[in-house]
């Protein structure tokens, strides 16, 4: 595998096509769609599907990931030459590093904005953050479209590694006009507050089943009366402004101003979604340095049991 083909499988995947790629890297659509070609048949396998944007096959994730921690480690080693620290701390032609992360909604909201005070001070690299649901954001570092993620799954995939960060806990509340609106009456289960059968529901997405799991506690559906906000800030406002009850997260409702009650008995009221740092398992000064940041961020979440804070 050479350095051009990995670099066309990269930007190919990217930017979405080939012709794009070709276009960053400054090279003809034949040339581009060539060293693809020669790359797959020296690895034996078709890497990407011809589609838009291009799909990347699970035999491409494995190279995918190869290039990218390659152009990690060039990089990193670049910025390291005599010389290149002093234009770092310049501004200067220094080599600058992207760190793809993928990081759920909730927690880009809520404990990992320290995250963000630890990478302004790094003059090497830069982050790009993209969002994804929490039981989903590892497959990113799977499929190699991010080097780190946080996600409520624990086992690592290949190549992978997962460290232990704390437990987020979701509250479930509503406006007190939205309780009484709603009161548990007969044949509500006992330890509701609310007839959570006829109370509206604010939903996040068809990816986030947080609710669902609370429903499914008392044995309830879905209401039909279901207002859709995908965003973590907006969610809270919907809830306070008294669109329906949702579950927040205790540490977005510390800083809340809104009078939110719970709708639930207190012990059957929360759920608790654990949250791990998925990452390559690879040796780099820079995702260590990212990973300091944020374990740091992260202990204000709730600790795990004793025996799950081993790294695994």
């Amino acid at each position: 595998m050479h350095a051009d083909q990995l670099a066309a499988l990269r930007a190919a995947v990217d930017h979405g096509s080939f012709e794009a790629g070709a276009r960053a890297l400054h090279i003809t659509p034949s040339a581009m769609s060539q060293r693809i070609r020669t790359l797959e048949a020296g690895v034996g396998s078709v890497l990407v599907l011809r589609t838009l944007p291009v799909a990347v096959t699970e035999a491409g994730q494995v190279i995918l990931r190869l290039a990218r921690q390659i152009d990690l480690l060039e990089t990193e080693a670049l910025s390291r030459l005599p010389g290149r620290t002093a234009d770092a701390e310049s501004g200067g032609g220094s080599e600058v590093l992207a760190l793809r992360i993928t990081v759920n909604a909730d927690s880009l909201a809520t404990w990992f904005r320290p995250v963000f005070d630890a990478a302004a001070t790094w003059t090497d690299a830069v982050l790009q953050v993209e969002i994804a649901d929490q039981d989903q954001a590892d497959r990113a570092v799977a499929e190699a479209q991010s080097m780190g993620a946080t996600s409520s799954r624990a086992r690592p995939h290949h190549g992978c590694r997962v460290t232990p960060l704390g437990v987020m806990r979701y509250v479930a509340v509503a406006v007190p006009e939205l309780l009484e609106r709603c009161p548990a009456g007969p044949g509500v289960p006992q330890g509701l507050h609310a007839d959570i059968h006829r109370m509206p529901m604010v939903d996040y997405g068809p990816d986030d089943e947080l609710q669902g799991r609370f429903l499914a506690r008392w044995d309830a559906v879905r209401p039909q009366r279901r207002t859709l906000v995908p965003s973590s800030a907006e969610f809270l406002a919907a809830v306070e402004a008294g669109l329906g009850w949702g579950m927040l997260p205790e540490l977005q409702l510390a800083g809340s101003t809104a009078e939110l009650m719970p709708i639930a008995a207190a012990g059957r009221n929360h759920i608790d979604v654990p949250i791990h740092w998925h990452r390559w398992k690879m040796p780099s000064d820079v995702l260590e340095r990212l990973e300091t940041a944020v374990v740091d961020a992260a202990r204000v979440l709730r600790p795990f049991e004793e025996g799950a804070r081993r790294r695994r």
